[in-house]
């Protein structure tokens, strides 16, 4: 079943935060969920208005579509969250998994911004696996 302009108008408008900007996010680019929930800041090309999308359906990548109606609250988001990072990494905190051999090949790349993902509260975890605290 395709839902109507005006039910998914009024799914959005139910919506706020976080939950917002991923409900938009997948409406507007096509994203499955666990694609928009992977997103990396480094994957959003605000220049471009294009998102890549990493290891998407049949573990391929491949590029969509940012709707000009997101670049404004996606980089607010971003700019909130880049805040609690900063925080975070003088806490100890503010770190990643990366994907594959990443972390090995370059241990400082999990507190590097650009690898957190995209719709996110902005708390990330200590080393250990601890989450930071605080909301």
């Amino acid at each position: 079943m395709v839902m109507t302009q005006g039910e998914v108008r009024a799914v959005l408008a139910s919506l706020t935060g976080n939950m917002w900007l991923i409900g938009s996010l997948m409406y507007g680019t096509g994203l499955r969920l666990m694609e928009c929930l992977r997103l990396r800041v480094q994957d959003l090309d605000f220049e471009r208005s294009q998102i890549l999308v990493r290891d998407g359906k049949d573990a391929k990548d491949r590029l969509t579509v940012l709707p000009m109606t997101l670049k404004v609250p996606l980089q607010t988001h971003l700019e909130k969250v880049r805040s609690v990072h900063r925080k975070d990494i003088v806490a100890g905190y503010g770190q990643v998994q990366l994907p594959d051999a990443l972390e090995r090949n370059y241990p400082s790349a999990s507190a590097e911004r650009r690898w957190h993902h995209a719709p996110t509260r902005g708390r990330a975890r200590h080393p250990d696996g601890s989450r930071a605290p605080g909301p």
